[in-house]
């Protein structure tokens, strides 16, 4: 009996999302380090030390201002994986992005242009940006499947593209494992745990995208 090689890849794909959702989970928050004169402390850096005010440096992590007491998140759905966003920095959703206008000469990163409430929103292919390298040189060329829907941020000046809206939730500051102040992908606010999915620092990922180091 042949195996059927899409439900492998299938398969194989869903085994690499939850590594990369591992990888995550285990970046979100440095390990204490234990001290020879007493219990493990948490690991505290200059960078904790110097966070700015939107931000709270705890035990747990970095905490942003928008989640220290209950807060609503969207879950959306990018390339298998499922991503969050805080409906406090969410300006909507498009429902489709058949208005989009290609942007030649630019980074691959972004798909384009669309009208929204006066703007030219920049739309971003969300599985580039938030993926692997290796991860997304495997997606294909056409985004049209990883489009269906745009979440409009940044008081709609960027579009995130996605294949889906998923459901909104409500989280406490405990049902996040927050990234460490050390934490290499500053997009990442932290992992929502019972969920397994990625919660978005908002204000991180436009400056990365504003500022072009992605």
């Amino acid at each position: 009996m042949k195996t059927d090689s899409r439900q492998y890849q299938v398969l194989n794909q869903q085994l690499a999302l939850r590594a990369y959702l591992d990888a995550l989970l285990g970046e979100a928050l440095p390990p204490p380090v234990s001290s020879p004169s007493g219990p493990a402390e948490p690991v505290t850096s200059v960078a904790e030390q110097t966070v700015a005010p939107a931000v709270v440096a705890t035990g747990h992590g970095v905490v942003p201002d928008w989640a220290e007491s209950r807060f609503q998140a969207l879950l959306f759905e990018v390339a298998g994986l499922t991503l969050a966003v805080p409906l406090v920095k969410l300006k909507g959703v498009v429902s489709s992005a058949e208005a989009l206008t290609p942007m030649p000469g630019h980074s691959p990163l972004f798909l384009g242009v669309v009208p929204y409430q006066g703007l030219q929103s920049k739309v971003v292919d969300t599985a580039r940006f938030v993926l692997p390298a290796d991860q997304a040189a495997q997606l294909p060329e056409d985004a049209a499947e990883r489009c269906r829907k745009l979440v409009m941020i940044d008081e709609g000046r960027w579009a995130l593209a996605c294949s889906g809206i998923g459901d909104v939730v409500e989280l406490g500051s405990a049902d996040v494992k927050w990234r460490g102040a050390t934490g290499k992908r500053l997009w990442l606010a932290g992992t929502v745990i019972e969920r397994m999915c990625a919660l978005l620092d908002i204000d991180q990922l436009t400056g990365e995208l504003a500022g072009g180091t992605r």
